[in-house]
């Protein structure tokens, strides 16, 4: 089992760096709602410890998450998940979607400059929040209504942030960002494009987003990776990541 205080402060980090446009808290769960693709701002997360029947909170849960016209997802960690809470949604209908990894890097060692070096015809950029993220939007291919949507949510943020993109001469090969709270720095929306994967362009900007983060008193990485993720968890692992916990999705269906 997870250490509780550790998963606790890490989940506190995860849902603060990614803010959600809409959010309740109950009963010690966060109930968050965006009607955007990114699930952590679109899902409950039991934090604390229950004081009312399960059954009558996920009655509630299905009821904000209805008024909000989105259908319920709930994220559940081993550690801080009620026990029954898993098993209850599964007879309810909800299917078991994209377990993800949490994981750390300590940060008390510099960043080898090798590992950010830009290789000749290539350039990282610092781009505006409104450019960077119209870098991630064009390789995720996501809709103009979407985007919109996103760009609301993103705009919540009023903590430090970079936003940095990779540019060669057939246009961005990679985006990534960065927020900062608290001495510990997060990595969010690493995107590379298709023709441009397996050159080390995303190592690049992991190096690079560290060595910000650490240069303005970050002590702790941490990042968020589907566990089916191969590639992505290849790249953090050579950094020196590793699993602190996991968490799973429940999503309701028939809406």
């Amino acid at each position: 089992m997870p250490d509780l205080t550790t998963t606790r402060r890490l989940e506190e980090l995860t849902l603060n760096t990614a803010p959600a446009i809409h959010q309740a808290l109950y009963d010690g769960w966060w109930l968050r709602a965006s009607g955007t693709d990114t699930r952590r701002a679109n899902s409950a997360t039991a934090m604390q410890d229950s004081t009312l029947p399960l059954e009558e909170k996920i009655a509630f849960t299905e009821a904000w998450y209805r008024a909000c016209g989105q259908p319920a997802i709930f994220r559940l960690t081993e550690a801080l998940a009620p026990a029954e809470l898993d098993g209850l949604l599964a007879e309810r209908g909800y299917s078991r979607e994209v377990d993800t990894w949490v994981m750390t890097r300590d940060l008390s060692a510099e960043i080898p400059p090798e590992e950010y070096a830009v290789p000749e015809g290539a350039k990282v950029l610092e781009r505006s929040e409104s450019d960077g993220l119209d870098d991630v939007y064009r390789m995720k291919a996501v809709s103009p209504a979407l985007r919109a949507q996103d760009q609301k949510r993103q705009a919540l943020w009023k903590g430090p942030q970079i936003f940095l993109s990779l540019k060669t001469i057939n246009g961005v090969a990679s985006a990534g960002m960065a927020r900062l709270e608290g001495g510990h720095v997060g990595i969010f929306n690493m995107r590379t494009a298709g023709q441009a994967r397996d050159k080390g362009y995303a190592t690049i900007l992991v190096a690079t987003l560290l060595a910000w983060g650490r240069k303005r008193g970050a002590r702790t990485a941490f990042l968020q990776v589907d566990q089916a993720n191969a590639p992505a968890i290849a790249v953090y692992r050579k950094f020196g990541f590793s699993p602190a916990y996991g968490y799973w999705h429940r999503v309701q269906q028939g809406l």
